[in-house]
C-alpha cells in the first residue's frame, strides 16, 4: 500500500471518528456543531479518477447520515463539495491546478484558508438546507450556514496548521 492511499485511508477514518465521537456532542450555544470532515474532500488528492472521488464523498456524507438521522443532507452535500470542487481549485489554484502537479496540503496556507472558505461555505448552505427544507426559514438557514462555517473554518484552521507539513526553504 502506497503512502498516499494510506494517508487518504487513515484520514478518511480519523476525521469520520473525530466528527461522529467528538465533534458532534459540541453544541456550543446550542447549534453550533462544526463539521471538521470536509478537511477530507478538501485534501483529496487532485491526480486521483474524479468518479472513485465521487463515491468516496458520498460514503462519507452517507456514513455520517447514518449516525446522525439526517436523511441522505451529508451526502448531498459532500457530493456536491465534490462535484464543484475542481471549479475552486482552478479558481484558488489557477494553472497549478491545469498541470495537476499540486499537493493541496503543501499549498500556502492563505490559498488554503481561501479553498476551506468556499468550501465549507457550499457544503453549509447545502447541507441546511436540505436540512430546514423550508423556504419561510432561508434567514435562519443563513444564520446556521455562517456561525456554524465559521466554527469549522476555524477548527479546520487549527487542524491545518497542526498538521501542515512543513515545507523546507
Amino acid at each position: 500500500m502506497n503512502s498516499t492511499l494510506l494517508n487518504n485511508v487513515l484520514r478518511f477514518v480519523g476525521l469520520l471518528i473525530l466528527q461522529i465521537f467528538l465533534l458532534d456532542q459540541i453544541n456550543f450555544l446550542g447549534y453550533i456543531n462544526p463539521m471538521v470532515y470536509i478537511l477530507f474532500i478538501i485534501l483529496y488528492p487532485v491526480d486521483n479518477n474524479r468518479w472513485s472521488f465521487m463515491f468516496i464523498a458520498f460514503a462519507l456524507g452517507i456514513l455520517l447520515d447514518t449516525f446522525q438521522n439526517t436523511g441522505g443532507a451529508h451526502a448531498a452535500a459532500c457530493l456536491t463539495l465534490a462535484f464543484v470542487r475542481p471549479v475552486f481549485l482552478k479558481l484558488v489554484y489557477g494553472e497549478s491546478y491545469l498541470m495537476k502537479n499540486l499537493k493541496i496540503i503543501r499549498t500556502p496556507i492563505d490559498r488554503l484558508l481561501l479553498l476551506s472558505v468556499l468550501s465549507v461555505i457550499t457544503h453549509h448552505l447545502i447541507f441546511f438546507s436540505l436540512v430546514i427544507f423550508n423556504t419561510s426559514q432561508i434567514l435562519y438557514t443563513l444564520k446556521l450556514t455562517l456561525s456554524v462555517g465559521i466554527a469549522t473554518i476555524l477548527i479546520a484552521s487549527l487542524f491545518l496548521i497542526i498538521f501542515k507539513p512543513k515545507v523546507k526553504s
